[in-house]
């Protein structure tokens, strides 16, 4: 076996992973996080000093915001908290959003 594909052996696997991962970080973010902070707990969580305390603060799960967090309870995806609706401020107004189709010249 050569030099060469040794490499290749070891390089094409780890390309995969790496691309299977960052997929499944942007078609499961809860799960991701869920991952991220089983590992920050395993490294020792809030007690862990040097490395290993930069580790898991970079691990610990961030607070989700807006409406593209990726949580599913409640009324986290309807975007039910958004601050530009004004169908409060403008009762004879209707709540919904005008959508306007233009033509590409």
């Amino acid at each position: 076996m050569s030099l060469y594909h040794a490499i290749e052996t070891l390089l094409v696997p780890l390309i995969v992973l790496a691309c299977a991962v960052s997929v499944l970080a942007r078609y499961a973010p809860r799960t991701r996080e869920r991952v991220k902070a089983a590992l920050a707990a395993r490294l020792g969580g809030a007690a862990a000093t040097g490395l290993r305390g930069r580790l898991v603060r970079w691990l610990a799960p961030q607070a989700a915001a807006g409406c593209a967090s990726g949580c599913d309870d409640g009324g986290c995806n309807t975007c039910g908290s958004n601050t530009a609706n004004t169908s409060e401020a403008q009762p004879g107004k209707p709540a919904g959003q005008v959508v306007r189709f233009v033509r590409k010249r």
